[in-house]
């Protein structure tokens, strides 16, 4: 399998499980619906930049809720417009910039041991 393929085959099954977690209604989801600054406050962390190219997607967990970010575009995948909500501002090498109201943050994937610097 290509990398490509694989990326696809990786997309769709996290569609799939998303679409299966809104389905069932789980409390989190629901919080996160309801109350929006539920889904977007706490902790950052940087947890995967995935793409080819200028198509790029940056998985960011805040708080404990997953959000996945596309070059290009401000909010995460799903999200809607809040004042609550980070921004994606831009991803460039291995950092990603977020920004909430007067927030700025830049997230950098940990070096991996055994890589050149």
């Amino acid at each position: 399998m290509s990398v490509r393929e694989l990326m696809r085959l990786d997309t769709a099954l996290a569609l799939q499980q998303s679409r299966t977690k809104l389905q069932k209604g789980d409390s989190s989801s629901q919080a996160a619906r309801r109350g929006g600054a539920i889904a977007h406050s706490g902790a950052l962390e940087l947890v995967a930049i995935y793409g080819v190219g200028k198509k790029l997607l940056a998985e960011v967990v805040i708080g404990t809720q997953p959000h996945v970010y596309m070059r290009g575009k401000a909010l995460p995948v799903g999200a809607s417009a809040s004042a609550s909500a980070y921004l994606l501002r831009g991803i460039s090498g291995s950092c990603v910039h977020l920004e909430r109201q007067d927030e700025a943050h830049t997230l950098c994937l940990p070096m991996s041991v055994g890589t050149a610097r």
